[in-house]
Formats: C-alpha cells, sequence, structure tokens
C-alpha cells in the first residue's frame, strides 16, 4: 500500500508503548502511530480521497499489533459514522480498520458537528450523547477508531458501550493525535 520510503517514514511513527491511556473507568486507549507526517496522509487520503484500498492492510496490521485476530475471542466493533458522513465518504473508515469479523455495536445519534472543525473544549463536549449501543453488548469490547486527538468521541462511543453492559472497552485507533501522542514519542 505505501512505497518502501513511506512504510519507513510510518514505521517510525509508530508509538512504543501504543499510546496508552485510560479514558474513563472502565476504558483505556491505544493507538499505533502518532498522528503526524505520513500517518495523518494516510489517513486523509483513506477518509477524504475515497482511497480505500489500503484500509483492509492497514486493519490487518492494526490487529496484528494487537493479537486482535478471531482466536482472541475479544469481540471487536467500531465508532459508527453518522449516516450523512456515510453517504459523503462512501465507507467508513473505522468499520473496514476493525475487520471482517467485527460486529455492529453502536448507532450514531444525531449529527453532531465534524470534530475536526472544533477547537478542543468543544470537541470533548460534541460528543456526549452521540451514540448509542444497538443492542446488548459483552463485558469486554474492543473499540475501534481511526484517529484519537481529544479521545472525547472515543470516551462517548465506550461509555455507549458501558451503558449497554461492558465492563471494559479498549479502544483501539490507527493514530493517535494531540498531547497523548507528543508525550509516547
Amino acid at each position: 500500500m505505501l512505497c518502501a520510503a513511506c512504510g519507513l517514514r510510518l514505521a517510525a511513527l509508530a508509538l512504543p508503548d501504543l499510546g496508552a491511556h485510560t479514558l474513563a473507568e472502565g476504558v483505556v486507549a491505544v493507538g499505533r502511530y502518532a498522528y503526524t507526517g505520513v500517518a495523518a496522509e494516510v489517513v486523509r487520503g483513506l477518509k477524504l480521497a475515497g482511497r480505500w484500498a489500503g484500509a483492509a492492510a492497514l486493519g490487518e496490521d492494526l490487529r496484528r499489533v494487537l493479537d486482535l485476530s478471531p482466536a482472541s475471542r475479544l469481540p471487536v466493533t467500531w465508532v459508527p459514522s453518522t449516516a450523512r458522513r456515510r453517504r459523503a465518504r462512501g465507507l467508513e473508515l473505522p468499520r473496514l480498520l476493525a475487520g471482517p469479523e467485527a460486529v455492529r455495536m453502536l448507532e450514531a445519534v444525531g449529527d453532531p458537528p465534524d470534530q475536526t472543525a472544533l477547537p478542543a473544549a468543544q470537541r470533548r463536549a460534541a460528543g456526549r450523547g452521540a451514540f448509542a449501543a444497538s443492542g446488548p453488548v459483552p463485558p469486554a469490547v474492543v473499540l475501534v477508531d481511526d484517529v484519537r486527538t481529544t479521545g472525547a468521541t472515543a470516551t462517548a462511543a465506550a461509555l455507549a458501550l458501558r451503558r449497554a453492559g461492558a465492563r471494559r472497552v479498549l479502544v483501539v485507533t490507527f493514530a493517535v493525535g494531540g498531547e497523548d501522542a507528543r508525550r509516547a514519542l
């Protein structure tokens, strides 16, 4: 998917501790790469330019590094997009990263503003109530998203899973931005 030079630049952005961070009680988040340079270009290419072909390979790598194979028996789901964003983009990047074994457990509620257009404080508030579980969920869940910056979206989605019965949620992202990534690097 990436040329050799870009692959090396991406490898240099790998987070040594997977950017581990506690988002809320029972919710821990990890990520594969710092959201800068080629990692940010890859995400923008996938989400905004419709270069979906590489998403499956990136998802396989993400799941391999975190040992999220079907044999791990941890149920995997993803942070869903709103219907408007799904129509505009054609697909959901988190769904593709989560892989073919992933199960829909969440629905987007309403149509919150695009997080990238908001300052950090407003991002944290905008995610509240943005997700609802589509039914009961298992006690432990892996929740996949593409990028975590403030953690607002991931926290809102994870807390919806917790309200539906999950005791532990592991949030997994392709990239981590903001202060968490700077600390990890």
